[in-house]
């Protein structure tokens, strides 16, 4: 367990946090060109009180069906209880939700990785998904089974985002100087996020495995 706990830490900490600044704070090469495009660093401040509160009813449904989430949720096999419980609860309030896990595991089904490296997960299920689901969603959300989420909240988040641009969410986390995103809380990518971190990590050269 210590060796999988440091494995994992290693892989957020160096590589996650690395590739997901290159990605989507620094400045990178956009299409075929050379030219480099700036870009810019999108803070989400959610809607005002007042605008959700004064939608109505069938707002609220169009909103839902207009904001589509896909959710990837990164499973192991001891984490079965969890794995059950989002399944039934939280989970079914995606447009789409999927397990992906470190095996083939028969009781339930997933999207099999064949890594029990916690960040190898990250890097396969995210590039699975922007393959797949690219023009389908417009958001992403990552999660463990161990995560609880609200999805229709994040849709009311989400009410004035455009996914076209480079936005995330999650829950920041410092070690040293170092900052990044936390996994447990989730993360949420626009598809244009989503779209560049693909990139990125097609390229060993930015975002090695380990």
């Amino acid at each position: 367990m210590t060796s999988e706990s440091s494995s994992f830490l290693k892989g957020m900490v160096l590589g996650g946090a690395f590739c997901m600044l290159v990605t989507l704070l620094g400045h990178i090469k956009v299409g075929h060109g050379t030219k480099a495009r700036d870009h810019e660093h999108h803070h989400i401040q959610a809607p005002d009180k007042e605008d959700v509160l004064n939608l109505s009813e069938g707002e609220r449904m169009e909103l839902s069906k207009s904001i589509r989430v896909y959710c990837i949720i990164l499973v192991k096999p001891k984490d079965l209880g969890h794995w059950a419980a989002a399944k039934e609860t939280w989970s079914k309030h995606c447009d789409k939700a999927e397990f992906y896990s470190s095996e083939n595991v028969k009781v339930f089904d997933s999207v099999a990785l064949n890594t029990k490296d916690m960040w190898v997960m990250m890097r396969k299920a995210y590039k699975i998904t922007y393959e797949r689901y690219k023009d389908e969603f417009s958001w992403f959300f990552l999660a463990y089974p161990t995560t609880f989420a609200i999805i229709e909240n994040l849709k009311y988040f989400l009410l004035r985002k455009d996914p076209s641009q480079p936005f995330y969410i999650g829950h920041a986390v410092k070690s040293g100087d170092l900052e990044y995103v936390d996994g447990e809380g989730g993360i949420v990518l626009s598809v244009e996020s989503l779209r560049r971190l693909s990139s990125v990590l097609e390229d060993p050269n930015k975002c090695p495995e380990q």
